[in-house]
């Protein structure tokens, strides 16, 4: 299967039209729509009415695009997001494998209602609980619609009645638990929004790459973006640099010289090179083509819309 590149994910509040207009100028990966912050469910109707138009706007630049329904209404939130442009849902506070099979019982529906392909919308859980973190096995085991998850460490906070802070973490286990039982189980974690008790609103560049780094470290596959901000730092630590493409490109190449040789092992910089550097060089340079492929695609898309969209217009609403 080709390789998933979703390592930015900017949050958008749905209800706040110009952060949606602008939210296809910022290099995202993908973007998630947010009908739970920010929107009181008087004004839900409202922006349900736009979300289709703000799906297409969002996805202008190539981002892939999600919706945060609203765990209460996530029929009718589903229902005014399905379209071709949309990429899934983002389902929060999700404690177990039948609330996530229910969503996908709800989407098949929709998906014939609005003519979208079966099972091509997914869904990507948000761990908020206690029980959450306890069942994360189960759930993201529950569907084939599941390709990404995370940990909402604010709201699991919260839940556990804790504060976050950056002089101790209580996530070890929990972050580490979803890291193994996604990995295993062929799903991308991801982390969320204020990841690891730092408060990232006032970080420099080189500080988000450095906690986006140690993130990807602990076997994160992405992070999403609470600011537009924070997305460059993200895409550069969660893309291999051209330094170590280069030198695991002369791994291969050492170690396949090895091979003709007839031997198994070689020594370069230092260090003996072996099958599972090999191994660990393909995958290196895979995920650089991936990254690469997926940030040509949104440039060609990026000239494509900058050519006829003008974004000081008011679209919506």
């Amino acid at each position: 299967m080709p390789i998933l590149v979703r390592r930015s994910n900017l949050i958008v509040p749905a209800v706040e039209q110009r952060a949606v207009r602008r939210s296809w100028m910022h290099d995202a990966d993908s973007v998630t729509l947010d009908l739970q912050a920010g929107t009181p469910d008087s004004e839900l109707p409202q922006v349900r009415e736009t979300l289709r138009q703000s799906i297409s706007l969002a996805s202008k630049a190539g981002a892939e695009v999600f919706v945060r329904v609203n765990a209460q209404f996530v029929y009718a939130d589903s229902d005014a997001a399905v379209g071709p442009d949309l990429t899934g849902i983002l389902l929060p506070g999700v404690e177990s494998s039948e609330t996530v099979a229910e969503a996908d019982s709800i989407l098949s529906e929709l998906e014939r209602k609005h003519g979208v392909a079966h099972r091509s919308l997914e869904i990507a859980p948000s761990i908020e609980t206690a029980a959450g973190v306890w069942h994360i096995r189960d759930i993201v085991n529950a569907s084939p619609r599941i390709r990404q998850v995370g940990i909402d460490e604010a709201a699991l906070a919260a839940s556990l009645g804790i504060t976050q802070s950056a002089d101790h973490d209580p996530f070890v286990y929990a972050r580490g638990r979803l890291c193994i039982e996604a990995t295993a189980a062929g799903v991308q974690p991801v982390a969320v929004a204020d990841p690891m008790g730092v408060q990232t609103g006032d970080l420099s560049r080189e500080g988000m790459v450095n906690v986006a780094t140690d993130l990807r470290n602990l076997g994160f596959k992405g992070i999403v973006c609470g600011h537009p901000s924070w997305i460059a730092p993200v895409n550069e630590a969660y893309t291999p640099t051209e330094s170590l493409v280069e030198y695991y490109t002369q791994v291969r190449e050492v170690f396949a010289q090895a091979l003709a040789a007839g031997t198994a092992a070689a020594p370069f910089a230092g260090r003996m090179i072996d099958v599972p550097v090999d191994e660990w060089a393909k995958d290196v340079l895979a995920m650089s083509a991936a990254c690469a492929a997926r940030d040509a695609e949104k440039q060609a898309a990026l000239a494509a819309a900058a050519a006829y969209f003008d974004p000081s217009v008011p679209v919506i609403g």
